[in-house]
């Protein structure tokens, strides 16, 4: 009888163990998803806000001198600064109304989604701001 219960009790001691490994190993993966959804949920406020800074330096710029040249190293400038990876990817001044488009592009650094093949669309964050000229 005795026999019966100390097999029983290792057999559920090596289940119990399985189910700690198995929650283990799931508690890691969603710490890395939730590692990498904030990585990008960042990126894309940062990319964001470097486009409207953008955006505003450049319609600034045209609007005090009317120098194009220097609307878009204005932007350039206000990229750089707000984030050092960011990429401005299009320039556009509308030349009816003087607004000024910025397009700016950052690469998300992550940890798996850009390892998996369907997630690597999340890794690559493209935002616009578009701003009126000055008064």
């Amino acid at each position: 009888m005795r026999d019966r219960r100390t097999r029983a009790m290792r057999q559920e001691g090596g289940l119990v163990g399985k189910i700690i490994v198995i929650w283990l190993a799931l508690l890691v993966v969603l710490g890395l998803a939730a590692f990498d959804t904030a990585q990008i949920l960042l990126t894309r406020y940062r990319v964001a806000d470097a486009a409207q800074e953008a955006a505003f330096q450049a319609s600034a710029v045209l609007h005090n001198n009317g120098d194009r040249r220097g609307a878009l190293d204005a932007a350039l400038a206000a990229v750089a600064d707000k984030d050092e990876g960011a990429r401005v990817t299009e320039f556009i001044i509308d030349p009816q109304t003087q607004q000024v488009k910025v397009t700016v592009t950052k690469k998300v650094s992550t940890l798996i989604a850009g390892r998996i093949g369907f997630l690597k669309g999340f890794t690559k964050v493209t935002e616009s701001d578009t701003s009126e000229p000055g008064p």
